[in-house]
């Protein structure tokens, strides 16, 4: 028959059990968590087709006629060949390429494929999580649709959109980034509060592909399977690329944090706990990373401590003055009276323009490799925690899916380095850990200052020299000490 031809994203293809519910589902959220190539995209792409589309469904969904949806990729690249690889084989064909209702037209700009306009009077338009959240912050919009792990500073941002037409939420990946807020929405664990209890999701493997509804076989064999098995790299793997399970693999720059063991609940903290702050002030713009502060709560013996307040300035503009405002603000309104306060000294104009403000700060130890041991080392032993809240959140959210291998221009770290700067003032005592001689060994030594250095370094080297005798001992130290 000419409509099936003509309407393949209703007829051209057969369907999964769990492909035909997400289609249908009319939940305000869906969530679609999945192994790799099983058409879960094509899936959410004949759903967005059909809306756009289904006149007659309109008055269920949204009581008003819908104008426009967003589509969301990675980047521009993969919008382009998404469009020329799936969305041509499921768009409407034929006769219907025109059809009062079916019909559809490109829309682009400079060779890029920038939305679709349906003769409905639907309007899908394709956005990137590369673009910064500011670029989504316009628009009414009825059904958002993301292809991939979305950024979790984007999310926010996109529900606003939705607000005032009370629109329905898709997302459909593999969970590659291993973000906290989705690992919490899929696969929360024994105690931990699931995020969207009340949406629609789907958590589908490689398994589940071997037949379509109607029961007949799928190209997804045993002997199929098995060979992606062999290729995955490691048994993360094969749980996200086979069983399309939410695994975060190794390779994590601070592979010691657990958000399950390591965010806490709020409480009030002891009034003799001592503050520490640290402050990122970013690079500013649009484009640039956002601004970040940290206080942390630590007791007096400096065995254990509490990241207890923080802000991360996504999506907006701040200059120098504003963080150092912003700062003063959080200070103020929580009577805080931190005894260091460490700032990026990578922005010159900081200290200035604090102190004119009233506000006294130290140069921050920057140094990457001694503060990740300390940050490492401290969650190991369980000696930090992080308060659980909307903004600590994303400090969490860093801490889980940063990657060691990540370049530092490209790390999503702003947040992190508050912390770290904060943490490298405390004098952190690590003497009272009960833990074997060879792990201790991997402990972060305490900062010296250069007369304790160049004695242990004249220590050392007479131990070494067995030989050396003790009256040549005696000569050198008084020497070093101008009585020789």
């Amino acid at each position: 028959m000419a409509y099936m031809r003509g309407l393949p994203h209703l007829h051209g293809w057969k369907w999964y059990k769990w492909a035909r519910e997400f289609f249908e589902s009319t939940n305000r959220q869906n969530f679609l968590c999945a192994a790799n190539q099983i058409s879960k995209s094509s899936t959410q792409i004949r759903k967005c087709i059909h809306w756009a589309t289904a006149k007659d469904l309109w008055p269920e969904l949204w009581n008003h006629q819908p104008t426009q949806f967003w589509y969301l990729y990675p980047s521009q690249e993969v919008v382009n060949i998404e469009f020329e690889l799936k969305w041509k084989q499921f768009l409407p064909k034929d006769e219907y390429k025109s059809h009062a209702v079916y019909g559809w037209k490109e829309i682009k700009d400079r060779g890029d494929i920038k939305g679709i306009r349906f003769n409905s009077g639907v309007f899908v338009f394709f956005r990137t999580y590369t673009k910064d959240t500011q670029h989504l912050q316009t628009g009414t919009v009825d059904a958002i649709f993301c292809d991939e792990e979305l950024p979790e500073e984007h999310y926010d941002e996109l529900i606003m959109r939705l607000s005032a037409t009370d629109g329905y939420f898709h997302m459909v990946f593999t969970a590659t980034l291993g973000q906290e807020i989705w690992r919490l929405t899929m696969e929360p664990g024994k105690g931990e509060e699931e995020k969207f209890p009340q949406a629609a999701k789907w958590t589908v493997s490689l398994y589940e592909c071997k037949n379509y509804e109607d029961g007949t076989l799928t190209h997804w064999t045993e002997e199929k399977i098995a060979q992606v098995r062999a290729r995955c790299k490691s048994h993360a793997a094969v749980l996200r690329r086979v069983y399309g399970r939410f695994v975060v693999e190794k390779g994590r720059k601070f592979p010691t944090f657990d958000a399950t063991k390591h965010v806490k609940p709020r409480h009030p903290l002891p009034g003799n706990w001592l503050v520490f702050a640290g402050v990122d002030p970013g690079s500013g713009g649009q484009k640039g990373h956002p601004a970040a502060i940290c206080f942390v709560a630590v007791r007096p013996d400096f065995r254990a401590g509490r990241v207890f307040l923080g802000w991360r300035g996504d999506g907006i503009t701040t200059t120098t003055g504003d963080v150092v405002e912003k700062f003063m603000e959080m200070k103020n309104a929580h009577s805080l009276a931190p005894i260091a306060q460490s700032y990026d000294w990578a922005s010159k104009d900081f200290l200035e323009i604090a102190s004119r403000m009233g506000e006294s700060f130290a140069p921050a130890n920057k140094s990457h490799e001694k503060g990740e041991e300390v940050l490492n080392t401290l969650f190991k032993f369980e000696m930090l925690a992080i308060y659980e809240d909307a903004e600590l959140s994303k400090l969490a959210s860093e801490l889980s899916t940063l990657r060691a291998e990540t370049p530092k221009n490209h790390a999503k770290d702003d947040f992190i380095d508050a912390l770290r700067y904060a943490l490298m003032a405390v004098p952190w005592d690590f003497s009272a850990l009960t833990i074997p001689e060879a792990q201790r060994e991997a402990l972060p030594e305490k900062e010296l200052t250069p007369e304790e250095l160049e004695i242990k370094e004249r220590k050392a080297r007479f131990e070494q020299e067995e030989n050396q005798k003790v009256e040549d001992e005696f000569d050198e130290w008084n020497h070093a000490y101008g009585s020789g």
